[in-house]
């Protein structure tokens, strides 16, 4: 398989570095550096890139591309949910029992309107999904207690920790089962001790997790399609 790349080259950088995402391959490059160098670089990687690439787009070509129509599926929490997309005067996203029903106006995009739906519908369950954990679930005395939470858009992370103590999550998390969506939390919370990824980290998320390494499996088999809004699903 012969590869075809673009190259991102930033002022920042100061390594080579080649990332395969949702079946394409990228490589990250510093400012100055040659074609040269960069093309050796990835010659030399060649076999590790068509292997990894070869199995991500296999991985893909199961899923179907999502249309935001009625019909298919979705996840909260990992349980299935039927899309049903209906039209009506007034806009409308609720759950009816194993449905997630978004009605949409008349002259709506077709797509368009039923996705910014569906993700407004998931960052606000998601957020008070946060808010019972930090509130029930995660004691008030905790020496990994966070100054906030919240939930965002990312394209390519479950979430982030700032040195300032604020912990933020992807809403696409939440189509994770309910183990895996815990042990994320956990794993940002350790970092409010732990800014990093050393040993003394995972020590630290092996403490406050039983099955941490489970859910990071997890996160690295289905990330690909679950990050991605073009399939926002995985197989069980």
């Amino acid at each position: 398989m012969t590869a075809i790349y673009p190259i991102y080259r930033s002022k920042r950088r100061r390594t080579l570095a080649i990332k395969i995402r949702d079946g394409q391959v990228e490589i990250r490059a510093p400012w100055h550096l040659s074609e040269r160098r960069i093309q050796a670089f990835v010659a030399a990687k060649h076999d590790w890139i068509n292997k990894h690439l070869s199995r991500q787009q296999q991985q893909l070509a199961d899923f179907r591309v999502r249309r935001w129509q009625s019909g298919e599926r979705l996840r909260w929490l990992g349980e299935p949910l039927t899309l049903v997309v209906q039209t009506h005067t007034r806009k409308s996203c609720r759950r009816v029992a194993n449905s997630l029903q978004v009605t949409v106006t008349p002259r709506a995009n077709p797509q368009k309107e039923p996705r910014g739906m569906i993700r407004q519908w998931y960052q606000h369950h998601a957020q008070a999904w946060l808010d019972a954990f930090f509130v029930n679930e995660w004691p008030h005395d905790h020496v990994l207690r966070p100054q906030s939470w919240g939930v965002g858009h990312f394209s390519s992370k479950w979430g982030h920790c700032t040195r300032k103590g604020e912990l933020k999550f992807s809403w696409k998390l939440w189509l994770a089962p309910e183990w895996v969506v815990r042990n994320v939390v956990i794993h940002e919370l350790c970092h409010l001790q732990e800014f990093n990824h050393s040993a003394r980290f995972w020590q630290l998320v092996a403490q406050h997790s039983e099955d941490y390494q489970a859910a990071e499996k997890w996160l690295r088999q289905h990330g690909m399609t679950v990050l991605n809004e073009t399939y926002l699903d995985y197989r069980d």
